[in-house]
């Protein structure tokens, strides 16, 4: 039986962590003692390394920014499209059956009959 700590040291094993930020602690390293000639050399090696990190964070802020709020107000707007088509099919459902709709939640709701009273002429 596998437990968690098996499970992260399986996941360790395969992906290294430190030796992916190796490259930076490597860098930082020989930039501290090395001269103006030594630091453009490093500069020039790491420069792909530095890319593709700066790459990684530019792609992040992309999907946080755009891409996430884009899935969050698609499923919310479908979710109020749902409600709304939900209340007219209900709605038209009940009135193509004959059945009225009755609205007893509001106690200030007052239901008023309007008929029409013949005017007499008078002369």
């Amino acid at each position: 039986m596998f437990s968690f700590a098996k499970i992260r040291e399986l996941i360790t094993r395969y992906i290294k962590p430190s030796l992916y930020m190796r490259g930076v602690e490597n860098f930082l390293g020989h930039w501290r003692v090395s001269d103006v000639k030594d630091r453009g050399i490093l500069l020039l090696i790491f420069a792909p390394m530095y890319l593709c990190l700066g790459a990684l964070i530019l792609n992040i802020v992309y999907f946080v920014l755009f891409v996430l709020p884009s899935y969050l107000f698609t499923f919310i707007g479908l979710i109020f499209l749902a409600v709304i088509f939900g209340e007219g099919a209900n709605y038209f459902f009940n009135h193509l059956k004959g059945q009225q709709t009755t609205r007893t939640n509001h106690d200030d709701y007052i239901d008023v009959q309007f008929t029409e009273e013949k005017q007499q002429n008078v002369k």
